[in-house]
C-alpha cells in the first residue's frame, strides 16, 4: 500500500472489500486510458505508425492525449500501482492542468475557433474548450485526492459532480446526433477517442472518491450501498432514454446539444439526490446499529456486542497467529455509593470507569460493559505487556480520585485470561476464567483490608475494598 493510501481520509463506514473492488476498477480504466492516449500520441509522433491506426484517431489532439495520459498515470499512482505514487500524482495533475489551462486561455482570448468548431478539434495542439474544462476539473481533483478536511472533501465532490455533468453532456450530444430525432444542425461532434478518454477518467475518479464524502455510499456494505452499486448506471442512463423515447414519439426542434444538456442535468441531479438520501439512510442504519451494540450509560459496547465482535477478533488473531489478552473488571463500592450518594453518583462512577478503560485502550480493542458493574476488555496484546497497561490504569485511577471535589472513590478488582491462537475454548469459558481470578483477588483484598491476610505481592497491589 502506498503512502498516499495509508494517509487517505477514508470514511469509517466504507467496506474494505468494496474499496478493493473499486480500486481494481480504477486501475482497469486508468490502464485503458493510458493505452488509448499513448497510442494516439505515438500516432502523432511517428507518422508511419499513424497509417496503421484505426481511422478517426487523429481527431483526438495531441494535447488532449497528453493530458489524458498524465491523468491516467496520476490515477494509477493513487491506486498504488506506481512506486513514486505521490510524484506521479502531483506531476501528472500539474502538467495536465497546465495543458488544459493554456487551451482555455487561448479560447478565452479569442485565439481559438468557435464553440461548434471546437467540438471537432482536429488541431494537433489545441483541444476543444469543453475538453479543456473537463481536464482542468479532473486535474484539480487529482491534486486534492488525498487532502483532508470536510471542506476539501466537499470540494472534491463538487469537482466530480461537475465532471459527470460535463461528460454526460458531451456523450449525450454524440448519442442524440446519432439517433437523428432532433434538429439536423448538430454541428461538428467530439471525437470518439476523446469521449472515451474523458468518460473513463471520470469513472476512475468516481471509484477513487468512494473512500470519503458524497460518493462513499458506493463502498458501503449495507443495503443502501448495494442498491446504489447495482442501480447507479440505470440512474445515469434513464433521463437519456426518456428524452430519446419522447423525441421519437413527438419530434421537436431541439438540437442534440439542448437535449443532451437537459438529460445530463436531470441525470446528475438524480444521482446526487440518490447519494444524499442513501447517505442519510446509511448513517441512520449505522447509528441504529451502534445503539443496539452499545451500552447507553457508558457508550462502550454491551454484552451482545462483546460476544459478536469478540468472536470476530478471535478469528482474526487465530488467522494471524497472535494471542489475545482478556481483562475482566469488577467495580468495588458501587452499592455503597448508590446507598450513600444516590444512583446518579453511582451512574457517574460507572461512566467514569468506562471512560478510564476507553482512554487506555486502542480503537481496535473491545471494551464492553457486561452488566451492572462488570467490564471486559479483549485486545490483541501480548500477556507480557499487560503489567504496563494495568500500571497505567492504576496511576490514572489515583489521579481521578485525587481530583478536587471528587465525591466517590473509583476502585476495582481485575482478573485476566490469555487466549492462545490455537485455543478452541468458548469465549464465555475464557471470560469465566478471568472472572474467577478477579473474585480470588477481590477476596484477598477483603482479607487484607480486615487484617486477616498479609498484602499479596504482584504487579497490582491490593487496595481497600468498599463492598
Amino acid at each position: 500500500m502506498s503512502e498516499d493510501e495509508t494517509t487517505a481520509a477514508t470514511d469509517p463506514r466504507t467496506d474494505a472489500e468494496w474499496l478493493g473492488r473499486l480500486t481494481e476498477l480504477q486501475v482497469a480504466v486508468s490502464v485503458m486510458v493510458a493505452i488509448l492516449a499513448g497510442t494516439v500520441l505515438l500516432g502523432w509522433a511517428v507518422a508511419p505508425l499513424g497509417g496503421w491506426l484505426p481511422s478517426g484517431w487523429a481527431l483526438m489532439p495531441a494535447s488532449t492525449a497528453a493530458a489524458c495520459l498524465l491523468l491516467a498515470l496520476g490515477q494509477l499512482g493513487l491506486a498504488g500501482w506506481i512506486v513514486a505514487s505521490r510524484p506521479a500524482r502531483y506531476l501528472g495533475g500539474g502538467l495536465a492542468m497546465a495543458l488544459a489551462g493554456l487551451a482555455l486561455v487561448a479560447h478565452l482570448a479569442g485565439a481559438g475557433p468557435r464553440w461548434g468548431e471546437t467540438l471537432l478539434a482536429t488541431d494537433t495542439v489545441r483541444m476543444a474548450w469543453p475538453v479543456a474544462g473537463h481536464l482542468m476539473l479532473a486535474s484539480l481533483a487529482l491534486l486534492l485526492a488525498r487532502a483532508r478536511g470536510r471542506a476539501l472533501v466537499a470540494l472534491r465532490d463538487a469537482l466530480l459532480v461537475a465532471q459527470l455533468a460535463l461528460v454526460l453532456t458531451l456523450d449525450g450530444v454524440r448519442l442524440f446526433a446519432a439517433l437523428g430525432s432532433f434538429s439536423p444542425d448538430a454541428g461538428p461532434l467530439l471525437a470518439l477517442p476523446t469521449l472515451a478518454g474523458l468518460s473513463m477518467l471520470t469513472l476512475a475518479q468516481l471509484a477513487d472518491q468512494a473512500r470519503a464524502g458524497l460518493f462513499s455510499l458506493l463502498a458501503m456494505p449495507d443495503r443502501a450501498g448495494g442498491l446504489l452499486r447495482r442501480g447507479w448506471p440505470l440512474v445515469m442512463l434513464l433521463p437519456f432514454l426518456i428524452v430519446a423515447v419522447i423525441s421519437r414519439l413527438a419530434p421537436a426542434s431541439l438540437s442534440p446539444l439542448a437535449a443532451a444538456l437537459m438529460a445530463a442535468a436531470q441525470a446528475t441531479l438524480l444521482l446526487v439526490t440518490l447519494l444524499l438520501v442513501g447517505g442519510w439512510h446509511a448513517r441512520l442504519e449505522a447509528r441504529l446499529r451502534e445503539l443496539s451494540l452499545s451500552d447507553p450509560v457508558t457508550g462502550v459496547y454491551n454484552r451482545q456486542a462483546f460476544t459478536v465482535l469478540g468472536e470476530q477478533l478471535r478469528r482474526l488473531a487465530r488467522r494471524e497467529g497472535e494471542p489475545l489478552s482478556l481483562l475482566f473488571f469488577d467495580l468495588d463500592g458501587v452499592k455503597r455509593v448508590n446507598d450513600e450518594r444516590g444512583y446518579e453518583a453511582g451512574t457517574r462512577l460507572i461512566a467514569d470507569f468506562a471512560g478510564l478503560l476507553a482512554s487506555h485502550t486502542r480503537e481496535s480493542d473491545i471494551v464492553a460493559r457486561l452488566g451492572g458493574d462488570e467490564f471486559a476488555v479483549l485486545m490483541r496484546m501480548h500477556p507480557e505487556h499487560l503489567t504496563r497497561l494495568l500500571t497505567r490504569l492504576e496511576g490514572e485511577r489515583q489521579a481521578l480520585n485525587a481530583r478536587p471535589g471528587q465525591s466517590f472513590v473509583i476502585d476495582y478488582s481485575q482478573g485476566e485470561a490469555v487466549i492462545a491462537p490455537d485455543d478452541s475454548a468458548a469465549l464465555s469459558t475464557l471470560v469465566a476464567q478471568a472472572e474467577s481470578r478477579m473474585f480470588a483477588r477481590k477476596a484477598r483484598k477483603r482479607a487484607w483490608a480486615s487484617g486477616a491476610e498479609a498484602p499479596a505481592t504482584g504487579a497490582i497491589p491490593p487496595r481497600p475494598a468498599h463492598d
